[in-house]
């Protein structure tokens, strides 16, 4: 018997074998993935309205998934932010282990952990007559440019107007997806900016390997059981990165976590600016 000849034909034997069991675990995955037809999609619409729970938005129907990001807090420093909000002349108080306070005038700045920073400003000087959504939006990027921050990773994410108070957030973007929980949110009125509170991630690279998740309509079913999505519109749903450090299996410490993995997760915005994440797999 020729081996050289009989193992070169049982080679391509297992190489087409592999290739066929590929196509039809791949026609029998396809086949049996239900939660993207359209039927289940409006099956799962009329579930949510029972609960109030309103669809005003596109449902994506695709097989969702992502890369892992590796990614670290953005942490703050102290003499830093005395020098770009208050030209170095700051008061500056820690208060405990964890909460430094740095104030100058009727403007105060709390920060908590290095990580979420929160600024209030207490002036009655009004310096704007005629405000709308757009001239907040412009305000609100000035100010960040003005205290160096990096704005071309970022984008708005929610806006409102409420009394002639404006509310914008914007979100942290990797190559066009949020990435959660970062955010920078800034309260305008007549004075400019009142509240402005932020805790943002830096990117440090990213995995080879997609990680999958549920697909929408099977993931929002999972509004059911939360009680604060009852009685809401929502407005969006995206695939985003998602970091919680109290998922991490190798962070103890979720207070004092410094930098992580992020997950797959749906993100479902709400008309008036609520927020859910869902992360099922």
């Amino acid at each position: 018997m020729d081996w050289s000849k009989a193992k070169t034909i049982l080679i391509v034997a297992f190489i087409l074998t592999n290739i066929l069991l590929g196509v039809v675990l791949f026609s029998d995955d396809y086949k049996t993935e239900t939660t993207t037809t359209q039927g289940f999609v409006e099956d799962v619409t009329r579930i949510l309205e029972k609960k109030d729970i309103i669809i005003d938005t596109e449902v994506s129907t695709e097989i969702p998934s992502l890369n892992t990001l590796t990614i670290e807090y953005e942490m703050i420093d102290i003499q830093a932010i005395n020098d770009n909000f208050f030209n170095g002349e700051g008061k500056t108080e820690a208060e405990g282990h964890d909460v430094v306070k740095v104030w100058n005038n009727n403007e105060y700045i709390t920060i908590n952990n290095r990580k979420v920073l929160l600024y209030e400003n207490n002036n009655e000087v009004e310096k704007y007559k005629d405000l709308d959504i757009e001239k907040a939006k412009d305000i609100a990027i000035e100010f960040l440019t003005e205290r160096k921050y990096d704005v071309s990773d970022m984008k708005v994410s929610y806006k409102k107007n409420d009394n002639d108070n404006y509310y914008i957030e914007f979100s942290k973007v990797y190559k066009e997806r949020y990435l959660e929980k970062a955010t920078t949110t800034i309260e305008i009125d007549k004075r400019g900016v009142k509240r402005f509170m932020r805790i943002w991630l830096n990117f440090i690279e990213e995995g080879e390997t997609p990680r999958y998740i549920s697909t929408a309509p099977k993931a929002i079913l999972s509004l059911l059981s939360i009680e604060e999505s009852y009685g809401r519109t929502i407005k969006d749903i995206s695939l985003c990165y998602y970091f919680d450090p109290s998922e991490q299996e190798d962070i103890k410490d979720t207070k004092n976590a410094r930098k992580g993995q992020t997950v797959p997760a749906w993100r479902v915005l709400f008309e008036d600016g609520f927020k859910i994440i869902i992360d099922n797999y």
